[in-house]
């Protein structure tokens, strides 16, 4: 997430704070040309941000919200189950997590739910931000495709922490279809957050713009890095698994 030093801390030196001016001056520039060729768009309706790398961003506004919600669409060379078997691994989501400063579970209450803790990292002298997040996966054997749906909730476990902000709404999804015969998995991530404290919103956009990219690039970057045959092989033998995959 991008930082923004003079509005979140009172210690910035005179020198720092014209350095931010000018970051700020070269942002606005950019939010300004990117707001100009959308203007005339129609509310809700998906907006290209970037292409490259085969992962598609798109962003769209979201009704009540001066916050964009981001969506990113890629295709990863692995199986459904093996992209499934990491993202049930909270203990090496820091690998590939961009900017992930913690990522903890916090309880399993099924084997189609997690709750967990995530900390995002943010450059000093802006604070970090963090959110407790519960996730419920539904395996979709007409459409053949998993979703994953994620929303900030509170916990008792977690409760906010000293020189953290704690984000007031993060929502997203996973959505997972398998493609060329089960061999690949098209993924898609959107995600829709308030940051929450001082940082400007238009910064907030700016800065969340990369994030569905930077997301699927991690996560396959991740799979060539780690497998999970034990995990991989019971998830094939799930019956809600296999009703995805036949055809």
């Amino acid at each position: 997430m991008i930082g923004y030093p003079c509005a979140e801390s009172r210690h910035t030196d005179a020198g720092g704070c014209r350095r931010v001016v000018a970051v700020r001056a070269r942002l606005l520039s950019l939010s300004l040309a990117l707001l100009g060729s959308t203007a005339s768009a129609e509310p809700g309706a998906w907006i290209a941000v970037r292409s490259d790398d085969q992962i598609e961003v798109q962003r769209r506004h979201v009704a009540g919200s001066s916050l964009d919600e981001l969506r990113g669409v890629g295709v990863v060379d692995a199986t459904l189950a093996n992209v499934l078997a990491l993202l049930d691994d909270p203990e090496h989501r820091l690998e590939w997590l961009k900017d992930a400063a913690a990522n903890v579970r916090i309880e399993r209450p099924s084997r189609f739910d997690e709750i967990f803790y995530s900390r995002t990292a943010a450059p000093w002298p802006i604070a970090d931000r963090d959110a407790v997040i519960a996730a419920h996966a539904t395996f979709d054997d007409v459409a053949h495709e998993v979703r994953i749906e994620m929303r900030s909730v509170t916990h008792p476990a977690w409760p906010p922490q000293k020189g953290v902000v704690r984000m007031p709404l993060l929502e997203g999804h996973w959505l997972l279809r398998p493609e060329h015969d089960g061999a690949r998995t098209r993924v898609e991530y959107q995600v829709h957050a308030d940051p929450g404290g001082r940082l400007p919103e238009w910064v907030a956009n700016l800065a969340s713009r990369k994030l569905p990219h930077d997301t699927i690039m991690g996560l396959r970057k991740q799979l060539r890095r780690r497998r999970y045959p034990v995990v991989q092989a019971q998830i094939e033998r799930d019956p809600a698994y296999q009703a995805v995959m036949a055809r």
